[in-house]
């Protein structure tokens, strides 16, 4: 008998149009000989389940949605909502208190890994190469003069909470650091402050195999744009993501190891996706994400069909693992 899988989508952020569209990939390449997808979608106001062209409210209680008067329950969700809810850790405590599997990381690791300051702090515990950051506030900002002195530039200015490069803004002078500081302000109310790394820009996909992390071929971000953000992201014309990454040997297995030690050190699930800038042969963590894009010009797709594993394999495995 199929399971039936409720594909979680849409969110509360600037990033539920990236969701949508991700969803849409799990949905054509989800294997319908083993699940019944249904397409969920999340908003502040509503909560309902579009399927075969009809939508159904879901009810809260439990996460089921009543069908031509009978009742539908899911046996586990496949979670693909960017940003807030999903990538703060809220929706998977959520599904944590109802007891319903889900594919991704858990709460605890799903809040620390949105919040750049913390999890970048705690990387650098472990001797992991971060970027030199501020952390600034809203309510009490840190001075221009201070971050200047500590961070200078070119720097980067981003949300403290938020992916797809929403709000990020690369300052190559002093005069347009203000400008940064307010767009990012604009998405959150927290901010960090970053130095600029030069180097080569390459991320790597990790899965969970026979319990154990598994990383997969690294991709190298060559962007025509002055940074890798979104609309370079979400542009095929804008980017070349070449799989495997033109770095050494050697630096390329030390990221293949680092990326399955972070997944294991965090206690990391389902897949994930780490960023990283090459610079002197040091790697350097930028981000780790734990609901990375499913899009048509995502990249975790690549890695995996890099390492012989097709879409439709990776996003079985991924809901067989969360039973």
């Amino acid at each position: 008998m199929k399971k039936n899988i409720a594909v979680v989508t849409g969110g509360f952020s600037g990033e539920a149009e990236i969701s949508l569209k991700s969803a849409e990939t799990v949905l054509k390449h989800i294997d319908k000989n083993k699940y019944e997808p249904y397409k969920a979608i999340i908003l502040k106001d509503r909560w309902y389940v579009e399927h075969k062209a009809t939508e159904y409210a879901i009810d809260k209680n439990d996460f089921s949605i009543q069908q031509n008067g009978k009742k539908i329950s899911f046996d586990g969700v496949f979670i693909i909502l960017h940003g807030t809810p999903g990538e703060d850790g809220k929706i998977q405590g959520y599904f944590d208190m109802i007891d319903m599997p889900y594919t991704s990381c858990g709460a605890t690791t799903s809040s620390l890994t949105f919040n750049k300051a913390i999890c970048n702090r705690l990387l650098s515990t472990y001797d992991i190469n971060v970027a030199k950051s501020i952390l600034s506030y809203r309510d009490n900002p840190v001075d221009m003069e201070s971050i200047l002195d500590k961070i200078g530039t070119p720097c980067f200015v981003k949300p403290n909470n938020g992916g797809s490069s929403i709000g990020i803004s690369k300052v190559n002078t002093p005069a347009h650091l203000s400008g940064a500081i307010q767009k990012a302000f604009n998405e959150d109310s927290e901010i960090i402050i970053e130095t600029f790394i030069e180097g080569t820009e390459i991320t790597c996909g990790v899965l969970s195999k026979n319990n154990k992390p598994k990383a997969l071929a690294i991709t190298e971000i060559v962007c025509e744009n002055e940074f890798f953000d979104f609309e370079a992201k979400y542009n095929d014309h804008k980017t070349q993501e070449i799989t495997p990454a033109r770095i050494d040997n050697k630096t390329y297995q030390k990221c293949l190891n680092l990326s399955e030690f972070i997944y294991e050190t965090l206690k990391c699930k389902g897949m994930i996706r780490i960023d990283y800038m090459v610079s002197d042969k040091k790697l350097f963590v930028i981000e780790v994400n734990t609901i990375p894009g499913l899009t048509a010009a995502s990249l975790l797709p690549q890695q995996a069909e890099q390492a012989g594993i097709s879409i439709k394999e990776m996003f079985s495995h991924a809901i067989e693992t969360m039973f």
